[in-house]
C-alpha cells in the first residue's frame, strides 16, 4: 500500500497523535428524484486539520455520471461550476471546497483537486469520445495542489444531522512509526472535509451495503503541523436504510 504521493504535496512525517488528524470517513445521504445522492468528508479531531490526499481508493459501486465532456469523469467541473452538493445527476471527486465556504447557500468543488496516475485511461479527464466514468479505477487517488489553500479547511458537519442519513467507517489500518492512533470510529467526528459527491441511481441505496467503499486518507494535523494517516471503510450501522428512508422524506418536504 503506498504512502510516499504525501511527498507530491509536501507534508511532514507521520508522527502519533492522540489530539488530533484523521478521524476516518462519514457519508451523508438522501433520496432525490429516483437517486441517492451521498457526499463523503474525510473526518477530522480537529477545526483546524487539513486535507492532503486520499490513495488506494476500493469500491465496486457503478455511479451516476452527467453527459458532457466536463462532467462525464470523476474530475469535478469547476470551470462551469456545475460540481456541487445539490447535484443529483453527477459524480466526482474533489479536495475540499471551492474558497472555503458557500455562495448562495451552495458548495462548490475546490479547483484545486488533483487526481493521481491510477485514475487511469479516460477516468479523471475526458475525451470527446470516450465514455462516462461510472466506476472509480482500483487504487484511484486524489489530492490538494495547495496544502495551505482555504478550500481544505474542515468544517462542522452537524449542519447534515436531521435531514440526511449519516453512515459511518471503521478503522482498518493506522500508518506510522509509531502508528497514528487513529480512532476505531467515525462516530465522535464532528469536523469534516469534503472529499467525493457519489450518485447512485435508485433510492435508499446505503453505502457499505448496496456498494463498498474503503480508502486511505493522509490529514495535516492542524494541533502539531504533521501528517495523520490511516484507511477506513464503511460499516452502516443497524436502521441506516431506514434511516435513508427518512432522511429522504424530510429533504424533499424541506424543498417543497
Amino acid at each position: 500500500m503506498k504512502i510516499g504521493f504525501i511527498a507530491v504535496v509536501g507534508a511532514a512525517a507521520v508522527v502519533a497523535s492522540a489530539d488530533a488528524g484523521l478521524a476516518g470517513f462519514v457519508a451523508f445521504s438522501r433520496n432525490v428524484g429516483a437517486n441517492t445522492v451521498i457526499d463523503i468528508f474525510a473526518a477530522t479531531t480537529n477545526a483546524s486539520d487539513k486535507f492532503l490526499n486520499i490513495y488506494d481508493t476500493s469500491s465496486n459501486g457503478t455511479f451516476v455520471q452527467k453527459a458532457g465532456l466536463a462532467t462525464k469523469t470523476w474530475k469535478p467541473d469547476v470551470a462551469g461550476f456545475t460540481s456541487t452538493r445539490n447535484t443529483s445527476d453527477d459524480s466526482f471527486m474533489t479536495a475540499g471546497t471551492f474558497s472555503g465556504g458557500a455562495y448562495g447557500g451552495e458548495y462548490y468543488a475546490s479547483s484545486n483537486s488533483n487526481a493521481d496516475p491510477n485514475f487511469t485511461g479516460t477516468s479523471w479527464s475526458a475525451t470527446p469520445a470516450s465514455a462516462a466514468a461510472t466506476t472509480i479505477p482500483a487504487l484511484a487517488g486524489w489530492y490538494t495542489g495547495d496544502p495551505t489553500s482555504v478550500d481544505n479547511n474542515a468544517e462542522l458537519m452537524s449542519a447534515w444531522a436531521g435531514s440526511f442519513a449519516r453512515t459511518n467507517s471503521v478503522l482498518v489500518t493506522a500508518f506510522g512509526n509509531p502508528p497514528y492512533n487513529a480512532p476505531a470510529n467515525s462516530n465522535a467526528a464532528t469536523h469534516g472535509i469534503w472529499i467525493s459527491h457519489l450518485v447512485v441511481a435508485g433510492n435508499n441505496k446505503v453505502i457499505g451495503v448496496d456498494f463498498t467503499f474503503e480508502a486511505s486518507a493522509s490529514i495535516k494535523d492542524g494541533a502539531n503541523g504533521a501528517t495523520t494517516q490511516a484507511r477506513y471503510r464503511f460499516i452502516p450501522a443497524p436502521g441506516a436504510i431506514a434511516l435513508l428512508g427518512v432522511a429522504g422524506f424530510a429533504s424533499r418536504r424541506r424543498r417543497a
